[in-house]
């Protein structure tokens, strides 16, 4: 006949507080470790942000620096003002100027469309 052992430890309210210690710990681990880890994701994004201002910072001093517009906005303005210079520099208020002004080596050729008796003419 065969015999039949109780490997699970001792049994009772000894086996029971052994359990509770041994969750207990498990626990604590637990939360040890969702802190640390949580820890660490902080700081990555910290350092990520401290990064990224001072990519933004570098790009801002090198745009004051060189006088160049910083931005979309700044940067379309920017150009906004010199093509109405140049428009105006073209056009009505300038009547006499050359077909080889300085708009047309800046933005290629300049189409002038007019109505003439067969339709429509377009000239450059």
């Amino acid at each position: 006949m065969t015999q039949t052992y109780n490997i699970g430890g001792p049994a009772g309210s000894i086996r029971s507080l052994i359990k509770g210690i041994i969750a207990i710990a498990a626990v604590i681990g637990g939360l040890f470790l969702m802190a640390a880890s949580a820890a660490v994701a902080f700081f990555l994004i910290l350092g990520l942000l401290i990064l990224a201002a001072l990519i933004i910072a570098f790009i801002w001093a090198k745009a004051k620096l060189t006088g160049k517009p910083f931005g979309p906005k700044a940067y379309f303005k920017a150009h906004g003002f010199d093509f109405e210079a140049d428009f105006d520099a073209a056009s009505i208020k300038n009547p006499g100027a050359k077909p080889d002004d300085k708009p047309r080596a800046k933005y290629g050729p300049i189409i002038d469309a007019h109505q003439t008796p067969e339709g429509w003419s377009v000239d450059d």
